[in-house]
């Protein structure tokens, strides 16, 4: 039997970011063809930003060979709630919620933006920490046509539906003060000389860890993040101790 755990190997974090919103007025700029909801535009803005904050390590340079993983315990619930009323109701279909419901739609009108032609999956988890996040994230990576990874994860606030549905599941409960929120790594697997600084990220360990080993106390990895919170401090922890 084939060993499908983490590779032992150093994940190189070269750029980062956070996106939020709680309300209209600081809703990230809209997507060409995608409607009525934030999280694709919540997506696009936070790895947009994540694709800035690696500049200095060339990240298109790799386009070619970057991978990306969306982690989201409901996806774009906004979408399919409406969707599933307006078919309650009777009323017209419209076909763009149909294509925006699944999540990885935005990251196909991502690639094209950047240019990125390496593999892309999507996980249902309940916390951005979990076993595995962090095991596929070392398997896409440890792909030899693969040399960095979009690590992204997203969660819209809570909805009537979402909070029944998670209810009792360990980190699927949003309160829906908390916000829309996004959270995005670029991962290499070498080390780059022109990011001396970048944090070494071991996702084997992680993977192997059953919780978060590092509580996001503060600071965007914390409150409207929520679990996935805990990717923005293993971050933090890792350049701290470097």
């Amino acid at each position: 039997m084939n060993d499908l755990s983490a590779p032992s190997f150093p994940a190189f974090v070269v750029g980062r970011a956070a996106a939020v919103c709680f309300s209209d007025e600081d809703a990230p700029p809209g997507v060409p063809g995608f409607i009525e909801s934030r999280f694709s535009p919540l997506v696009r803005q936070a790895v947009d930003l994540c694709w800035a904050d690696a500049k200095p390590a060339g990240p298109d340079r790799f386009a070619d060979r970057t991978g990306m993983l969306m982690l989201t315990a409901f996806g774009d619930s906004t979408t399919t709630d409406l969707a599933s009323r307006r078919l309650v109701e009777g009323r017209v279909r419209n076909p763009l919620l149909f294509y925006q419901s699944v999540p990885t739609s935005i990251l196909g009108f991502i690639t094209r933006e950047l240019g990125i032609t390496g593999p892309l999956t999507c996980l249902s988890v309940h916390d951005g920490g979990t076993r595995e996040s962090f095991e596929t994230a070392g398997l896409m990576l440890a792909d030899d046509a693969v040399d960095q990874l979009l690590l992204i994860g997203v969660e819209l606030a809570g909805t009537a539906r979402t909070t029944a549905a998670g209810a009792g599941v360990p980190g699927a409960v949003r309160d829906p003060g908390l916000g829309d929120a996004a959270v995005a790594l670029l991962l290499r697997r070498q080390p780059d000389p022109a990011v001396p600084a970048a944090a070494a990220v071991d996702l084997a360990a992680l993977a192997g860890a059953p919780a978060p080993p590092f509580p996001a106390a503060a600071g965007p990895g914390s409150g409207p993040l929520r679990s996935f919170g805990g990717l923005w401090a293993v971050t933090d922890h890792v350049r701290e101790n470097q």
